[in-house]
């Protein structure tokens, strides 16, 4: 097995993914942390797996860029041990790239991207330990919970931490969505710009594109672009999760103002890869709120776990520095 390999064939569902991974993240809260995690999250998992013996398997499903891969072999390097540790994701990842721009190598971490959870293709009892931080909770869970069991040998241990349907990051999700849905209703800026660019490209050479961006309904097209503008603007500035905004309206603007020079052809593509960024933003954002547990749900997840053979713990959760809810944690042994 190679230190890093993709199977795209398995992975094409987790598009949106890919593009977040494909980003150079190392993990799903880069704004919070400037390297990898530093806080209580990194401590959770130092405690669960400074528990493994030496030579220890390690198993992290949702792997994403290897963030707590990294912390298993932080661990390892800590106690003086040696751990085998691979790292899966049904997106397609690109570890090696995101570490560098970190400072990290991988060094002997094994990832594997474009395997489901579900399914992860181990022999039975290959791993004493499996960890899943943001990434059990978006699989099909009895079906993870199922595979977990059965690669991994009695006795294994299992820890979770999960989406808290009340912690910080699910509400600046529902905030981001809500962004999202004043772009498409309220201010359409991209679409308002499409029907200028769809006039334009209807030009036969350059003196019909320019006779064209200068009559009078490319100049009422251009006042409206122009007040969308502002207005997104002052929405972004106004708002302390929309700040992503304003690099959307600068974007729009910079295209239009290269519309002369590259065609609005061009033009109309760069809208077009920018449209599909945003909707791969705002799929991942409901992917999370579909993702967050409440009580009643860590309750099921528990239920699941028992069910396919694990002995649980009793659900915490996690905060940062105290305050901010960052998730629930589980911690599980496989039955021997």
């Amino acid at each position: 097995m190679s230190e890093h390999e993709n199977d795209a064939s398995t992975s094409a569902s987790a598009g949106p993914w890919s593009r977040y991974w494909a980003s150079g993240v190392l993990h799903s809260c880069p704004g919070a942390f400037a390297g990898n995690y530093d806080d209580e999250i990194r401590d959770h998992w130092l405690a669960f797996f400074g528990g493994l013996p030496n030579g220890a398997r390690v198993l992290d499903i949702g792997t994403g860029n290897g963030a707590v891969a990294f912390l298993a072999r932080d661990a390892a390097h800590t106690l003086g041990r040696e751990f085998h540790i691979e790292g899966i994701d049904a997106a397609l990842i690109i570890p090696s790239e995101a570490a560098a721009r970190h400072g990290l190598t991988v060094g002997h971490i094994v990832f594997r991207g474009g395997t489901a959870c579900e399914q992860t293709g181990y022999p039975d009892r290959s791993f004493h330990a499996v960890s899943s931080q943001y990434a059990i909770e978006y699989s099909r869970v009895g079906d993870t919970l199922n595979e977990l069991a059965r690669i991994l040998k009695p006795g294994g241990r299992a820890g979770f931490i999960m989406h808290h349907s009340n912690s910080k990051a699910v509400e600046t999700t529902r905030a981001e969505i809500g962004i999202f849905d004043y772009l498409r209703q309220e201010a359409p800026l991209i679409a308002a710009c499409r029907r200028l660019l769809a006039g334009l490209a209807e030009s036969g050479d350059e003196e019909q594109l320019l006779d064209r961006l200068t009559n009078r309904e490319a100049q009422q097209q251009h006042k409206e672009i122009a007040g969308l503008l502002q207005s997104v603007t002052a929405y972004a500035r106004s708002q302390p999760q929309a700040a992503f905004v304003e690099g959307i309206a600068v974007q729009v603007s910079r295209t239009l103002q290269r519309t002369p020079t590259t065609g609005p052809a061009a033009a109309l593509d760069s809208l077009t890869v920018l449209e599909d960024e945003m909707a791969a933003h705002r799929e991942r954002l409901q992917a999370i709120l579909r993702a967050a547990q409440g009580g009643p749900d860590v309750e099921r997840f528990c239920q699941s776990a028992v069910a396919a053979g694990f002995i649980v713990d009793t659900p915490q959760v996690i905060l940062r520095r105290g305050e901010d809810l960052l998730g629930w944690t589980v911690t599980a042994t496989r039955e021997s």
